[in-house]
């Protein structure tokens, strides 16, 4: 497979690459200095949260990602711990977690990418880690956008788009595809390769028009994403892949930022939980990319015609008409 997807400094040849195969490599976009503040960092935080027991760790045989109900539908509030099998720990809401990490998010080479990827207004969905550590399993093959309703025959009894969930799906008509709405940027911030747990993708499964809820979707072959430190992955949203199985004795070290494009509902929830003090001090940038950009109207509290919203806004709630000789 010489032909697939190797890292570049092309920024053209990546967006072919992206274009082509569902995903490209960056070559060189983190350089030493960067590696160390943002592993030093992650590596902190990491450990902070679990020796404060509030570590989330997956990638164990009970728990994969996205098994978020038990067999009644009940939520599993606390199942993806390691007492419960969980080996793979996430670090979420990187947002708040260092400024090492949001200076990640204006990388010129990356967001000219994302730029191409989705065009000239998307959302930050989801900014956050996952370290593989040894002993963990394969995540079964998914998309990012499996929400993205399917084109679909005129005058059919289609699935509503709310009754969608990661287990149903509507019947795809293979003659269409839906559209590139979702972009994942994967930041090697260690190096990454077939035994530790690079991220495992099939390639051109973008252009298939459905996602892997099929029996095939256990046999289909992939390939892992290998790059060493500082290189960058960026995979279409309709591509199908998931977390290798960590079979070496090493941590795989990743960044996992997902855009996605305006209209749509973000993973993290950054306009309620980005802290104020990160606000406070955020770009226009910033700002746009965690959703208080008004979007063609759309987000806004009152008036459709400004710009931004501001964090904490109040809408004017019930008024009264004063009446006559009122000095309020």
């Amino acid at each position: 497979m010489s032909n697939l997807p190797h890292p570049t400094e092309d920024l053209a040849l990546v967006k072919k690459q992206l274009n082509t195969y569902g995903y490209g490599l960056l070559a060189n976009a983190l350089d030493a200095e960067s590696l160390s503040k943002i592993k030093t960092r992650l590596q902190e935080q990491a450990t902070a949260e679990k020796q404060r027991g509030l570590a989330f760790e997956d990638g164990g045989s009970k728990q994969n990602w996205g098994d978020f109900r038990d067999s009644d539908g009940q939520m599993r509030v606390r199942a993806f711990t390691q007492s419960a099998g969980g080996v793979n720990q996430r670090v979420w809401m990187l947002i708040n977690k260092g400024r090492v990490f949001r200076d990640m998010l204006s990388h010129a080479g990356v967001r000219n990418i994302v730029d191409h990827a989705l065009g000239h207004d998307y959302l930050l969905s989801s900014h956050s880690a996952n370290i593989a550590k040894p002993g963990g399993v394969a995540m079964r093959l998914h998309t990012d956008q499996w929400w993205m309703p399917a084109p679909t025959r005129p005058h059919r009894a289609h699935l509503p788009v709310g009754s969608i969930t990661r287990e149903q799906t509507d019947e795809p008509n293979a003659s269409f595809i839906s559209p590139r709405v979702v972009v994942n940027v994967v930041w090697m911030i260690g190096a990454f390769t077939s035994e530790n747990g690079g991220t495992r993708v099939v390639p051109r499964s973008h252009l298939w028009g459905r996602r892997p809820d099929h029996p095939e979707a256990n046999v289909v072959e992939t390939v892992a994403l290998k790059g060493p430190p500082g290189t960058v992955g960026f995979l279409d949203g309709r591509i199908w892949h998931g977390t290798g199985a960590n079979v070496s004795d090493q941590l795989r070290w990743a960044i996992l930022t997902t855009f996605c494009g305006p209209q749509f509902r973000p993973q993290e929830n950054f306009t309620l939980g980005t802290a104020p003090e990160v606000l406070a001090n955020a770009s226009p940038d910033l700002l746009a990319l965690l959703g208080f950009k008004v979007w063609h109207a759309y987000g806004r509290v009152e008036s459709p015609t400004v710009a931004f919203v501001h964090p904490g806004e109040q809408p004017l709630g019930e008024l009264r008409p004063q009446m006559k000789g009122d000095r309020g």
